[in-house]
């Protein structure tokens, strides 16, 4: 009994190296890094083994737009050590994110591998782009598009003004209402030591003949 067209086609894309495209707009980039780690060591495939480069390529576009849990663009920081005098430092998650829009996403896939050899050979065939722009070489080759770990919520200022009319409110605010994290933040300029000090440490300054400005 002779083996099926499509049965005949999975068999060969299992032994072949497929490339996988995956949008991680609004997506959480530790459970997005999780799975697209297991599509590069091949762990979607029923021949995949520790000690087996069986993995495929991934392209994950729009790197810029993930999004982390609750706060943790402020309180989630990354170390390095170089290994050298003065060279161990932490950032915050935000600030890397700023820095390179991609390196985050790669920082999350390479903690999902498996820390074994094959290690560095996998996160060869990860492809991270900021945006959804991408080399001709690399769309042609694309052959799966992955589904996405979470739905994407819709952010407030995507609303119409419809449907904000439609949301259950508790009570109105005025015409002349005013939110106060909505008013336009001033520039202080330039503040001295001094400046802004209660009025006991002015006094101490002035008693112990210091110039305040």
């Amino acid at each position: 009994m002779g083996i099926g067209r499509m049965r005949r086609v999975q068999q060969w894309l299992l032994f072949a190296r497929q490339w996988h495209l995956i949008d991680a707009t609004g997506q959480d980039v530790w459970i997005l890094g999780k799975k697209v780690a297991n599509y590069l060591a091949g762990k979607h495939k029923p021949i995949y083994h520790p000690f087996t480069d069986c993995g495929d390529h991934v392209v994950v576009i729009n790197c810029k737009d993930v999004a982390m849990h609750g706060f943790s663009w402020k309180n989630q920081r990354f170390f390095f050590d170089k290994e050298m005098p003065k060279s161990k430092v932490e950032y915050p998650a935000w600030q890397i994110q700023d820095f390179d829009p991609c390196r985050l996403m790669h920082m999350t896939v390479y903690r999902g591998l498996d820390h074994n050899q094959l290690r560095k050979r996998l996160i060869e065939r990860l492809h991270l782009f900021a945006d959804d722009q991408m080399p001709m070489f690399v769309r042609r080759n694309i052959g799966n598009h992955m589904e996405q770990v979470q739905r994407v919520p819709k952010r407030s200022d995507e609303y119409t003004a419809e449907e904000r009319a439609k949301f259950p409110r508790l009570f109105k605010f005025g015409d002349d209402h005013f939110v106060d994290w909505e008013r336009p933040v001033e520039d202080p300029g330039h503040r001295s030591a001094f400046s802004g000090a209660p009025f006991f440490l002015l006094s101490l300054a002035g008693a112990i003949d210091l110039d305040v400005v």
